[in-house]
């Protein structure tokens, strides 16, 4: 069985419930079938060590180095304190150069730690870019910081070496590989499609009969589309409906915690028993998500849970859905109108949710993506020098 060394900024949660945790845990996890696979993450420090899931699937979180730990930064600092640290020898690194001799495959999830990888483009391993997003793309349209902007051109160059020495490029939607190709010039032949996925049989049977109100559900890790989301939800949406009961969930919330909506509760993290209870409340869901990149997670787990979506295009994105068939769409400037007309409407709903159930959990399980990863990484051969 090969072994397979996946480099991650971040650590699993287990069971994972919102964010990239999500792709991170359950696809290596179904990868383990077929491959020896160890994930090395940047721990945050409370929880380090090794972690064995399986006999064939493991997890070392590395904690943070003394002088690094006592930062506290933003989303987009966090990240380009990742690329800064990752050219030194820090506690991470040293992790990677004992783990590295004994595994044939080298993975990707983000060009964050590309410098750790002192050997890219010296041996002859093979390597992968498992993109969660095209994060050159994604920074571009949120980091909104002046001076987190000046490191794009960094950003861009860490991406573009990655997908030219990567043997495989996986991204999560036709769009994204489109933009990998156009943006860094990659064979269209080594750029293949992984989507996000779920698990079909997760879900609790619905309690949304013992409220009195309508829940209606968003969930999302402190990410700034899910920020501004939450914002949306809070002074767009909640004063227009009082009789709505409007349910956060995930680190999207932290901002908001002086709110005083008393029609909107807000969860901070949540796990995952808390998030089947919470899927099985609800009424609805709603996500009014404005910008972002890859394929939304939440909304593969809203659809598989049998849950009316209402979503923005940028929240369905990658997915191919249809309107009125397995979600109801709304635009930033007519979603409380659109919420308005539908909400009510319990059997058009409750048949949208069926389709969009059927069609999530036929197309989008986590098995079935893993297989075709374990396809294209057992079928690449790669082109004469």
């Amino acid at each position: 069985m090969k072994k397979v060394l996946v480099l991650n900024h971040f650590p699993t949660i287990t069971p994972p419930t919102s964010g990239g945790t999500l792709r991170y845990f359950y696809l290596y996890h179904e990868l383990s079938r077929y491959y020896d696979i160890t994930l090395l993450s940047q721990g945050t420090g409370h929880k380090s060590g090794l972690f064995q899931f399986s006999p064939t699937f493991r997890e070392y979180k590395v904690g943070p180095d003394p002088k690094w730990s006592k930062h506290r930064t933003s989303y987009e600092f966090s990240l380009i304190e990742q690329m800064e640290r990752s050219r030194q020898m820090t506690n991470y690194k040293e992790s990677f150069e004992k783990l590295y001799p004994d595994n044939d495959i080298l993975v990707h999830e983000s060009p964050f730690l590309l410098e750790v990888d002192s050997y890219l483009g010296e041996d002859d391993k093979m390597r992968i870019y498992n993109s969660h997003n095209h994060e050159y793309g994604l920074a571009n349209l949120v980091w909104k910081n002046e001076n987190a902007r000046k490191f794009l051109p960094i950003v861009f160059k860490q991406e573009k070496k990655l997908v030219e020495h990567a043997d495989l490029v996986f991204a999560t939607s036709e769009m994204e590989r489109e933009s990998f190709i156009s943006m860094y010039g990659k064979n269209p032949m080594q750029v293949k499609i992984a989507p996000n996925g779920i698990y079909p049989n997760t879900w609790r049977k619905s309690t949304k009969q013992l409220n009195t109100k309508p829940k209606a559900i968003f969930i999302g890790s402190e990410f700034p589309p899910n920020i501004e989301a939450v914002h949306f939800i809070i002074h767009q949406l909640a004063d227009q409906f009082p009789n709505i009961e409007f349910m956060i969930g995930g680190g999207c919330g932290n901002s908001f915690s002086l709110h005083k909506k008393p029609n909107v509760q807000l969860t901070s993290r949540i796990s995952h028993k808390q998030k089947l209870t919470l899927f099985a409340s609800a009424n609805m869901a709603i996500n009014p998500i404005f910008t972002g990149a890859g394929v939304n997670l939440k909304t593969l787990e809203f659809l598989s849970a049998g849950i009316p979506l209402f979503s923005t295009t940028c929240g369905i994105r990658g997915l191919e859905l249809k309107d009125f068939k397995h979600y109801i769409h709304a635009d930033k400037e007519n979603f409380a109108a659109v919420l308005n007309r539908y909400y009510g409407e319990d059997e058009l709903l409750e048949e949208i949710a069926s389709n969009g159930q059927k069609y999530i959990n036929e197309h989008y399980s986590w098995r079935t993506i893993a297989r075709g990863i374990y396809d294209e990484m057992e079928n690449f051969k790669p082109s004469n020098p």
